[in-house]
């Protein structure tokens, strides 16, 4: 057993953990838009405590391992480059929805029983869904890339199309918000 050997399951390990936690994210999300009432609301804000312990753990475990490997043994070789600098939107797009998530479940402390249409709506935001769709997408992109290999130009079309194909499934959302939008203000 090398610290290598070591590194690269850490890494592994790290990676099931960001998967673990973007499934617990996506679960409790899709939960949330369907809640009637606050102690759902509540119930699934608990549940998306443990994504926020979980996936920077997993992050950490994932990249400083990938830092020793990149510095002992691959450099700093195109694709890695691009899943390191890829790495860096998961935080951004999770504070995003984070930062709307937590005034959503300090709103819903504050509710008994059925939902206010007000917290209903700002469940079903559609940023909500488009994070956790970009992260998974990128996630499933960096495992592209430490599969694959490819070179500067292969590294960053896979991440270009993993980045189109994560938009691209949230814009029914979008849609149906502006539909909805435009039904209540009609």
């Amino acid at each position: 057993m090398t610290l290598y050997s070591l590194a690269l399951f850490m890494h592994v390990v790290g990676a099931l953990g960001l998967f673990v936690a973007l499934g617990l994210e996506w679960t409790s999300l899709l939960f949330l838009r369907r809640a009637v009432s606050a102690e759902e609301v509540r119930l699934w804000s608990n549940a998306l405590a443990l994504v926020r312990r979980l996936g920077p753990a997993s992050m950490v475990a994932i990249l400083l391992p990938a830092l020793y490997m990149t510095a002992t043994t691959w450099g700093w070789v195109p694709w890695i480059v691009v899943a390191l600098a890829s790495m860096l939107l998961f935080p951004v797009l999770g504070a995003l929805s984070g930062m709307r998530l937590a005034r959503v479940g300090q709103a819903a402390a504050a509710e008994r029983g059925s939902l206010s249409t007000a917290l209903r709506d700002q469940l079903r935001h559609p940023l909500f869904l488009t994070s956790i769709r970009m992260r998974t997408a990128l996630a499933l992109g960096i495992v592209f890339l430490m599969t694959v290999k490819p070179g500067l130009a292969g590294a960053v079309i896979a991440i270009s199309v993993a980045v189109v194909l994560g938009l691209a499934s949230a814009l029914p959302a979008w849609n149906r918000a502006r539909v909805q939008s435009m039904d209540t203000a009609a």
